[in-house]
């Protein structure tokens, strides 16, 4: 195969790139005013694991598509988890300053509660990109997947992790990341989410291959 055909690795390549770039852009762009950022987020991972399971090149359409699908369930969503965060985070700092056993009761209740919403913040808007359900309904099985699949949320934490790490040790990451840093982030992930996903939907790997013009056997 041609290096550089249009089939080629490299052509390949850069299109991916482009790709993510294109992502990362489209993503700040609509959760510039904050209360978006749970559609956008939603829309961010459809398009991206549209474009990985089907090598569909219309991530813009994509994107928008779910973004308008989304945009109440992923906002609703938002916003109780920014409230929920918000909570979370005051009683650990209330903990932390009383220091006394009162203190460490808070501190050891909101550590309980801190592991599952950090493990279903994870998984819900991969979630609510994919399925079609309520937003009760979203949240639980959101939370379940996450326990039910734990070497995968241990490896999504690990991946979150690196590019935190990543960003903020090694100075040129830190330009990787403000050009692609949302859709690389996406994509990395995506990859897990969507062999967790067909756990749940046996039928979808034998539609994506057609869809991208392969054979399955």
């Amino acid at each position: 195969m041609n290096l550089f055909s249009v089939d080629g690795p490299l052509w390949r390549f850069f299109n991916l790139v482009y790709n993510l770039v294109l992502l990362h852009i489209l993503w700040v762009i609509y959760s510039l005013p904050v209360i978006t950022a749970g559609a956008s987020t939603t829309a961010l991972y459809y398009a991206c694991m549209k474009m990985i399971r089907t090598n569909e090149g219309y991530v813009h359409k994509n994107f928008q598509k779910s973004f308008k699908q989304n945009f109440k369930q992923a906002t609703v969503i938002w916003l109780v988890m920014a409230a929920a965060a918000f909570l979370l985070v005051t009683d650990l700092r209330y903990g932390m300053f009383l220091g006394n056993t009162m203190g460490k009761i808070i501190l050891i209740g909101s550590s309980v509660i801190l592991i599952p919403a950090i493990l279903t913040g994870i998984y819900i808007f991969p979630v609510q990109a994919k399925f079609e359900n309520t937003i009760r309904d979203n949240v639980k099985n959101a939370l379940l997947m996450s326990l039910r699949h734990f070497p995968c949320s241990l490896l999504l934490c690990l991946i979150y992790g690196t590019l935190i790490l990543l960003t903020l040790s090694f100075v040129p990451f830190i330009m990787v990341m403000f050009c692609c840093g949302a859709g690389l982030t996406a994509f990395l992930t995506s990859n897990v989410f969507i062999y967790i996903f067909r756990k749940y939907l046996p039928d979808e790997l034998a539609d994506d291959l057609e869809r991208s013009g392969e054979k399955f056997d």
